[in-house]
């Protein structure tokens, strides 16, 4: 669920305002900038599109699971998102994230140096990880042999799945087939990308040793150990001898 707020935050913050004036009917305005019931629309569209890249899964599983699927047949994690995707809850999520970013912009929190370097990082983040995928697709060809033995081998070994429809099953099977692809071609896809930049090493620093030594973050260093006055031995004091028994 979190990981879904992230990502739809950080993807409608290069557009939250972008359909001004598209010719629909305006639902709402804050601090002047419309929402329209296309830009809603297009929020929607978004969040379904991102699921679908960040997680691996085709759109089209993305909206069954989450709009149409019988319940007892849905993976327990979208069952967790479909509240998230009703048209009022998503709604009210809609409109909170549009006032809270108008309220940091007027404020300028969102021109902040720190800000803008936290969200460039997260923007990395997400192109590294939807352009890897979208790579690692194109290279996958699923051919109707492997599915239909997917499928066989699915309904052999699990008896929830001889319940399901041949489209389900193929579905299925075509995502355990694309996961074990996915990973036997992830090197040579990384590879290949690397080629396709120009990478120059500067041959004057040395990376290995700078790499040896260990962050120096302030505050998450070691204690320093105690001055050697304050770690010497306490000095040996003469025993008291016992008093004399009286006779």
């Amino acid at each position: 669920m979190k990981r879904l707020y992230i990502s739809l935050t950080l993807l409608l913050s290069f557009f939250l305002f972008a359909y001004c004036g598209d010719g629909t009917p305006v639902i709402e305005s804050i601090d002047g900038n419309k929402i329209t019931t296309a830009s809603f629309e297009s929020a929607l569209d978004v969040a379904l599109d991102s699921l679908s890249r960040t997680q691996n899964i085709e759109k089209k599983n993305v909206i069954r699971f989450l709009f149409t699927e019988e319940e007892s047949k849905v993976p327990q994690a979208f069952l967790q998102l479909r509240p998230e995707f009703k048209k009022r809850k998503f709604f009210d999520r809609y409109h909170e994230m549009m006032v809270v970013k108008a309220a940091a912009d007027k404020s300028g929190f969102s021109k902040r140096s720190d800000i803008k370097e936290i969200l460039k990082f997260q923007e990395m983040q997400m192109i590294y990880g939807m352009y890897i995928a979208e790579q690692i697709e194109s290279r996958i060809k699923i051919t109707e042999q492997e599915l239909n033995q997917g499928c066989q081998e699915l309904r052999a070994k699990y008896k929830q799945a001889e319940s399901l429809t041949l489209e389900q099953c193929y579905d299925a099977a075509r995502a355990q087939i694309k996961g074990r692809k996915s990973e036997e071609v992830y090197k040579s896809v990384l590879d290949r990308i690397k080629e396709s930049v120009a990478i120059k090493h500067n041959d004057k620093f040395d990376l290995e040793k700078y790499l040896e030594k260990e962050f120096t973050i302030p505050g998450a260093n070691k204690e320093e150990a105690p001055k050697a006055e304050e770690t010497k031995a306490p000095e040996a004091t003469t025993p008291t001898t016992a008093p004399e028994a009286t006779k």
